[in-house]
């Protein structure tokens, strides 16, 4: 699975309607990225589950990573002025886009 930061009930409600779960604790300096339900995929009109996958590598992005129709899909988290959004890595978009469209 996609889970690797305990997220506690401590949330925080960005303007777009992603919800982030803090991982708690002394210590916490993910913030509340360990899971974010409802987040905006860039380029994609449905919304997912993602999960942080390690500590922010800059300042400006968490890398994470999602589930979309049975793929295990990487890229990062970040924020613009209306919050967070996880933006896939181009792999990963390739990946997404060789699959046959459903109701096709």
């Amino acid at each position: 699975m996609c889970q690797r930061f305990h997220a506690s009930n401590d949330t925080f409600t960005w303007a777009n309607g992603a919800v982030g779960h803090r991982p708690g604790g002394p210590f916490d300096c993910l913030g509340p990225f360990a899971i974010v339900r409802n987040c905006p995929v860039d380029g994609l009109d449905r919304r997912y589950t993602v999960y942080a996958q390690r500590h922010a590598d800059t300042y400006f992005s968490i890398p994470a990573a999602t589930r979309i129709r049975g793929l295990y899909l990487t890229g990062f988290f970040a924020q613009n002025e209306d919050g967070v959004v996880f933006y896939l890595h181009t792999a990963s978009k390739a990946k997404l886009d060789a699959l046959p469209r459903q109701g096709a």
